[in-house]
């Protein structure tokens, strides 16, 4: 299990994703550090319900371009599905894990958390980002 480097490398070439993309990053290393330092629950949730909220407000930005870029990106009902997909595995679990449940967080959840995030912005979001710069260069 480790922290996401954040780098240049991650960059879809847009700007507002970009830093969106910066921001979850740190949000995800911060719940990181603070489950390998023992921080109890109290400290855990807030940094959760941070990252749902904030994976919420990416996620509907990323899906406005995806609207706007229309049959041109070829990918969004895919693109969308994965969106869900990191909901349905990881923020539901985390959110039960923040509303007092027996669910504990594991090194295996980050690592998944961390994987899923490092494999979606190099992947599928590189493709947005390349669809979203032709798109503006086209004026």
């Amino acid at each position: 299990m480790a922290q996401i480097e954040w780098g240049t490398n991650m960059f879809i070439g847009v700007e507002d994703i970009d830093a969106q993309h910066e921001k979850l990053t740190k949000l995800i290393n911060d719940l990181y550090y603070a489950y390998m330092e023992g921080k109890e629950r109290d400290v855990l949730s807030p940094i959760i319900n941070e990252l749902h909220d904030y994976a919420h407000y990416h996620f509907d930005t990323e899906a406005a371009y995806m609207k706007r870029l229309g049959d041109s990106y070829g990918f969004s009902e895919g693109h969308l599905a994965k969106h869900s997909e990191f909901f349905s595995t990881v923020i539901d679990f985390l959110l039960q894990y923040v509303s007092g449940s027996d669910t504990e967080i594991t090194p295996e959840l980050l690592d998944y958390l961390t994987d899923w995030w490092r494999g979606h912005i190099m992947g599928i979001d590189q493709g947005l980002g390349e669809a979203i710069r032709q798109m503006e260069s086209e004026g």
